[in-house]
C-alpha cells in the first residue's frame, strides 16, 4: 500500500500535518509528489522571483525527505488541471490508497482541489485534507450575528478568544523515517532570476532566522518601521512557500519569555493579520479575481498613465522613500513593509493609478508573493477593502520619510545619487538639489495630488 503527500504552499517535514499523517502507517509506502506549473504561476502574476523562491525550498525539501526515505517527484504541467490529471495518473500506477494535502483558499485553487477530489474519487483513492494556512478553520470565526467579520480588530479579539479556549497544539515534529535513505534526488528545474536574495528561503534558514530574531523579538514595536534597521523576521518569504508554518511562528511568540512585552504582542498581531487575509479570502474568494471588497469605492476615476506607472515601477518618481523601496524590490525580490505602505499609497492615492497595476507589480517582483496577504495590502492602501477608511489613509511620504528613515541611511543605500545628500535635505530635495545630483523631478505636488484624491472620494 502507498499513501502520497501533495506538496504546495507548505515546503517543509515539520509541522506538517498531512506528511506525519501519511507517515503514521508502518505498513505503508510513502511518495511525495510537487507540481511544477510556471504557466499557471503566470496566469497569476506570479513571477521569477517567487520561483526562485518556490526553487530554493524544494531543494532543501527534497533532500529532507530523502532522508526520511521519502522520494520527492517533480510533475511538470501548464495548468494545475493537467496536473492533476497527471498526478491521478502517477497515483495509479504507484497503486496508491491515500492522497494527502492542506487546503488552500484561492479561486483557482479551490477548483484544482475539488477536480483532485473527485478524480481520487473515481480512481478509488481516498483523500486526507489537513488544514494548514491559517490556525483555525475561516468557518468557525464568525460575529454573533453568524457573519463574517469585514474589520480586523474584531476578529482578532475572536481569534484571541478562540485560542484561549481551545489553543493551538504545539507543532508537529519530524516524522519518523519511513523508509532507507533515498539516493538520488529529484531535478528541479533552474530559475534565473536576476535579483539578490536578502531572506531566509528554506526551512533551515528560516528556523535558525526565527531563532535570531526571537531575541529582539520584544523591540519589535519599536524597530518594525526603521527601514534602515533589521527589525522585522524577515520570514514572509519562507511563510509564503511554507519553508515554515504559521503555527510555528505563533508558537514562538506563545511561548516566548516575554510574551506580555509590547513587541511580542504586536508581531502575534501582525501574524493574525496574515490570517485575516485568508480569512478574507474564504469567504470572498472572488477577490483572487482582481475584485474589490467594497465596490463602491472601486468607482474612483483610476487614471491610465503608462509613464508614471513605468517611472513608479523602476523607482524614478522623484519621491527619494519611495524610490528607494521600489529599487528594493527590483533588486531583492522584497521591501520593508513600512515602505510598501508608502509606495502603495503614493500609487493609488497621489498618481491615482488603478491599485491592481501595483497588486500585479508586486506579485511579479516579490519572492514572498502570498495572493490573501498581497490583495489585502493594496486594498487596505486604496481603500477598496475592509476598513476602507478613504479619507484618512493617505499617507505624506516626504513626513513619513522623515519619521521612519531620520538619518537617511535607507534612502542611500538604494538611491545613490543622494547618497552624499545631507540627512536635512535627503527626503524631499529641491529642485536644483535633485538636478545636480542627476536625481529625477518629482511626478505631482504632493499637497494638489491628495486635494484631489480627497474631492473624488467626497463625490463617491
Amino acid at each position: 500500500m502507498t499513501q502520497l503527500v501533495w506538496f504546495r504552499n507548505d515546503l517543509r517535514v515539520s509541522d506538517h500535518s498531512a506528511l506525519t499523517e501519511t507517515c503514521q502507517g508502518h505498513d505503508s509506502e510513502v511518495k511525495a509528489i510537487f507540481l511544477w506549473t510556471p504557466e499557471q504561476w503566470q496566469q497569476h502574476d506570479y513571477g521569477l522571483a517567487r520561483q526562485y523562491s518556490i526553487r530554493s525550498a524544494l531543494v532543501t525539501l527534497a533532500r529532507d525527505l530523502a532522508q526520511l526515505g521519502i522520494p520527492l517527484t517533480i510533475l511538470h504541467a501548464k495548468t494545475w488541471m493537467s496536473g492533476v490529471d497527471q498526478l491521478i495518473g502517477f497515483a495509479r500506477t504507484h497503486k496508491v490508497s491515500q492522497l494527502a494535502f492542506h487546503r488552500e483558499f484561492g479561486w483557482d485553487e479551490v477548483q484544482r482541489d475539488q477536480y483532485a477530489i473527485n478524480q481520487t474519487r473515481e480512481a478509488g483513492m481516498e483523500t486526507w485534507i489537513g488544514e494548514d494556512r491559517v490556525g483555525f478553520d475561516p468557518a468557525t470565526l464568525l460575529t454573533r450575528q453568524g457573519e463574517m467579520y469585514r474589520v480586523f480588530t474584531p476578529f482578532k479579539k475572536r481569534w484571541l478568544s478562540q485560542h484561549a479556549e481551545t489553543p493551538l497544539a504545539a507543532p508537529l515534529p519530524v516524522p519518523s523515517p519511513t523508509g532507507p535513505e533515498v539516493s538520488e534526488l529529484p531535478d528541479i528545474p533552474e530559475v534565473n532570476w536576476p535579483g539578490s536574495a536578502e531572506l531566509p528561503l528554506n526551512e533551515h534558514e528560516a528556523h535558525d532566522h526565527l531563532s535570531e530574531f526571537s531575541k529582539t523579538m520584544p523591540d519589535y514595536k519599536t524597530l518594525r518601521d526603521l527601514p534602515a534597521t533589521e527589525g522585522t523576521s524577515r520570514l514572509s518569504a519562507a511563510l509564503a512557500s511554507g519553508a515554515i508554518s504559521l503555527r510555528q511562528c505563533m508558537h514562538s511568540a506563545f511561548s516566548h519569555p516575554n510574551v506580555d512585552s509590547a513587541g511580542v504582542q504586536t508581531w502575534l498581531s501582525e501574524l493574525i493579520w496574515r490570517e485575516f487575509y485568508h480569512y478574507l479570502l474564504y469567504w470572498r474568494p472572488e477577490i483572487a479575481r482582481h475584485k474589490p471588497f467594497y465596490p463602491r469605492w472601486d468607482a474612483f476615476p483610476w487614471q491610465q498613465d503608462e509613464t508614471a506607472l513605468h517611472r513608479w515601477q523602476q523607482g524614478q518618481t522623484g519621491v527619494p522613500i519611495v524610490d528607494a523601496g521600489m529599487r528594493q524590490l527590483v533588486q531583492t525580490g522584497w521591501m520593508h513593509n513600512r515602505v510598501r505602505m508608502i509606495v502603495a499609497m503614493y500609487l493609488v492615492k497621489l498618481l491615482k493609478i488603478d491599485w491592481r497595476q501595483g497588486e500585479r507589480w508586486f506579485a511579479q517582483q516579490l519572492l514572498d508573493i502570498d495572493l490573501a496577504s498581497n490583495n489585502g495590502g493594496w486594498q487596505w492602501c486604496a481603500s477598496t477593502g475592509v476598513d476602507a477608511a478613504p479619507y484618512f489613509r493617505i499617507f505624506n511620504p516626504y513626513t513619513q520619510s522623515e519619521r521612519f528613515d531620520p538619518q537617511g541611511s535607507y534612502i542611500r543605500r538604494w538611491v545613490p545619487e543622494l547618497a552624499s545628500v545631507p540627512a536635512a535635505a535627503i527626503h524631499k530635495p529641491t529642485q536644483q538639489l535633485a538636478q545636480h545630483m542627476g536625481y529625477s523631478q518629482p511626478l505631482v505636488d504632493y499637497k494638489r495630488a491628495r486635494a484631489e484624491t480627497l474631492a473624488f472620494f467626497k463625490k463617491l
